[in-house]
């Protein structure tokens, strides 16, 4: 997500939205200007804050089961308004429903082309994890790196989810050995919001962002919620509990806390294709996390907060536990198969934001003031891998701390500059073990043990242009110094990596939304976890002409939206979008060219994709939303054998993707259905033969979900893959697991069937 310096400015109205009979705070009510996009909608304690728009002095407030409200703010001087809302003749005056509001839309602020997942999009299905959260978004792709380990990814823009920065309030995360699980340690009930951008990002985030950026909104410390309980159990036997609570410590809230509790686990085991292995790891998972917030009438902030995660997946053939180990590694022919992954993380970070000098106006007006500020950032984690995956073991320690600071300073009221510094060290100790089978035992095909430190501190400036609602210019450069030593796959060498990236966002009008993006990106691969998949094969690791790790690619594109009338709604929306990810050095996992080897390697030729994608929002009545989208992909890259290049399209990459989703809300009710088409996907060639080319099929998915809600609680059931779609053979060579031909990373589909759910959700304020 790309944000524009904070501002403040007479040309924006705050406020709060509540109950007018109980005074209770509004969630998730949507305001608008007439005749506009230029909208907000409000948080968990009924708060908002809205732009005014030239020319436009009709403010729409529209809550499902209350009356629309239409309100005059011609008078410039009014910045601050209390509205409330009249429960409609339906006889629902106690009811807040927070699925009323859009759950996936496009942002009309913001200068990036931005997807936007509320609150209520996260309660369309029972998203228990973040990666789950993507399931109605077509920008996002979900899936598994394989079938053993149940590690869940995600592809932007036809590339994997690591080359997408994933960031906890602009705090990046899930970088070095957590990329390969994270995305299952951040559950989707502790969630206010995701934002989705693509393309390149602000430079003030570092240099990474190839394809786009996700960053996670919270619950706050300073939530109206007194407390937040979501219980959860499916028909695969899966219980879990999400529960959080804010407290205000002090009676002006200037100390506050909140906390945060998640904990499930997979206590049975399936096998619902024959093929002897498991469906999906057995698996218990502990998440707690606490924030808090110190904030000053002076405009100064002080938050901190720490994280705690355990987890444990057992996997493999069916009745394998643990206490077989000893009995596999021994004598692996005779033994079943099996997998165990242990995690653990800790987290600590602090975050300082200070005004610095006087308020000041170019205006005229003292309540269109701006102020300089400054802003910290202190982060630390560690995380602990000890796993295996059949005779192959992948234990890490890493230890990380990352620093941030951001000056900005505010030449006009349009005009400001960002300038700061920042530095990232990351302490890996490597034991990685690949064996295969020799004359009956285990033998050694590719063993690597050694420590690695990274270091790169880097500075940035970022400038920025905006005359509100019409036209933003964000023109950013970075420059970062970055040195690997220690023991590592080679001899690498220090760079000096220059990040230039632009954003433009021109309203040509009021309706019709023009955003273009363009910049250079870097990231250096973690060879293994990065790619946990290479361990659940049998297959020869080798590295090939491996110089250089730290990929290095331009992202181009932008994205036109309009807003129109249809039937009874005024702010239906048609969008379309086009990007570009072009490679200058990419690492390349090659399992085709050679039979049963994998073969990594750096390539200088040509590697890139195009992504085509078109959205629609539409609300054709009161209470129905409706959101469909389609997106396209071509992806291709270029693979060596024996000294020939070959263009190839990149392998497990879905051609195209479609998707509706409807929501209906009706008094207490809220109706949810989505329906997806997923397009096919080249299959590797694992026998070294590209002159074939194999496609996976096309196939759909269906969801549904209803939820009934009556006073503070609200009870909700569903049923995913209502098709009982799966994947046949997700494993190659299952019957002789430990021989070179078994290969568990061809997933293309679906691991699991048809599966029904129920919960409850309460809310307490």
């Amino acid at each position: 997500m790309l944000c524009l310096p904070l501002m403040v400015s007479a040309q924006r109205i705050s406020g709060k939205v509540i109950d007018a009979t109980t005074q209770q705070p509004l969630i998730g009510a949507a305001l608008f200007w007439k005749n506009t996009t230029a909208g907000a909608t409000s948080t968990a304690d009924g708060t908002f804050t809205l732009k005014r728009v030239h020319g436009f002095d009709t403010l729409v407030v529209d809550y499902l089961g209350y009356d629309l409200v239409e309100m005059e703010l011609s008078n410039k001087d009014i910045h601050e308004i209390t509205i409330e809302l009249k429960p409609s003749a339906v006889g629902i005056d106690e009811v807040i429903i927070e699925g009323q509001q859009r759950g996936n839309f496009a942002k009309t602020s913001g200068i990036a082309r931005e997807e936007q997942i509320s609150f209520a999009g996260l309660c369309k299905m029972a998203c228990c994890s973040l990666a789950e959260s993507f399931e109605n978004s077509a920008s996002v792709t979900v899936g598994y790196s394989d079938a053993i380990s149940g590690a869940r990814q995600i592809k932007m823009l036809g590339l994997a989810g690591t080359y997408t920065q994933i960031l906890d309030e602009n705090r990046p995360i899930m970088q070095g050995a957590g990329a390969a699980y994270g995305l299952s340690y951040t559950p989707g009930m502790w969630l206010n919001s995701i934002q989705v951008s693509k393309g390149v990002s602000s430079v003030t985030a570092g240099h990474e962002a190839i394809t786009g950026q996700i960053n996670l909104e919270h619950r706050k410390p300073t939530d109206d919620e007194r407390l937040f309980l979501n219980l959860y159990f499916d028909s695969e036997l899966r219980p879990e509990i999400n529960l959080s609570t804010a407290i205000p410590l002090t009676e002006d809230k200037s100390l506050s806390t909140v906390v945060l509790l998640h904990g499930s686990m997979h206590p049975m085991s399936h096998d619902g294709n024959g093929d002897t292995f498991v469906d999906m790891p057995k698996s218990h998972q502990i998440n707690v996390a606490n924030k808090w917030l110190w904030q000053t009438p002076e405009g100064v902030q002080l938050r901190w907060g720490w994280k705690y995660l355990q987890e444990n997946r057992l996997g493999g053939q069916h009745g394998y536990t643990k206490d077989l180990y000893e009995q596999m590694t021994q004598d692996p022919l005779n033994n079943l198969y099996g997998s165990n992954i242990f995690n653990q993380n800790i987290n600590a970070y602090i975050k300082l934001g200070l005004p610095i000098g006087p308020e000041r106006t170019f205006t005229g007006d003292p309540n269109d003031a701006v102020q300089n500020n400054f802003a910290m950032i202190l982060d630390y984690d560690n995380y602990l891998t000890d796993s295996y995956f059949g005779l192959n073991t992948v234990d890490v320690t890493e230890n990380s701390f990352r620093f941030n600071a951001t000056y900005a300073h505010y030449f006009t009221q349009r005009s400001s500059l960002n300038v700061g510094a920042s530095a990232y060290v990351r302490m890996m100790n490597n034991d990685y073990l690949q064996q295969s089978v020799v004359n009956g035992s285990p033998a050694k095909s590719w063993d690597f043990n050694g420590n690695s430190t990274l270091a790169e501190p880097g500075v940035f400036a970022e400038y920025t242009y905006n005359i509100e609602e019409k036209f933003s210019l964000v023109v950013g450069l970075r420059g970062d110094y970055s040195m690997l030593n220690g023991e590592y796959y080679y001899d690498p060498k220090p760079e000096v990596l220059i990040t230039p990236r632009s954003h433009i966002k021109w309203n040509i009008t009021p309706r019709t939304t023009l955003r273009a993006s363009a910049g250079m990106g870097y990231r250096r691969q973690n060879l293994i976890t990065d790619n946990i998949w290479m361990m659940t094969t049998s297959r020869n690791i080798v590295l090939g002409n491996l110089t250089n790790d730290m990929e290095a690619a331009a992202t181009f594109g932008g994205s036109l939206s309009q807003s129109f009338r249809l039937a009874d709604d005024d702010q239906a929306t048609l969008s379309f979008d086009y990007f570009r990810t072009q490679f200058f050095n990419t690492m390349i996992f090659d399992q085709e060219t050679a039979n049963n080897t994998i073969m990594i390697y750096n390539s200088t030729d040509r590697s890139f994709t195009d992504n085509y994608q078109v959205d629609f929002n539409w609300t054709p009545f009161r209470g129905f939303d409706l959101f469909a989208t389609f997106r396209y992909t071509n992806a291709k890259m270029t693979i060596e054998r024996d000294g020939e290049k070959m263009l190839v399209e990149r392998p497990l990459t879905s051609r195209y993707k479609g998707l509706i989703n409807i929501q209906y809300a009706v008094r207490r009710w809220v109706f949810d259905a989505t329906a997806q088409l997923n397009g096919p996907m080249r299959l590797p060639n694992l026998d070294g033969d590209m002159s074939k080319v194999e496609l996976s099929p096309i196939y759909p998915m269906f969801f549904a979900q209803v939820s009934y809600k009556v006073s503070n609680f609200t009870v909700y059931a569903g049923c995913e893959n209502i098709g009982n779609f799966k994947q046949p053979h997700p494993i190659v060579g299952g019957e002789n697991p430990y021989m070179p031909g078994f290969n568990s990373s061809m997933v293309w589909g679906p691991l699991t069937g048809i599966k029904g759910y129920v919960g409850i959700r309460l809310n307490i304020y």
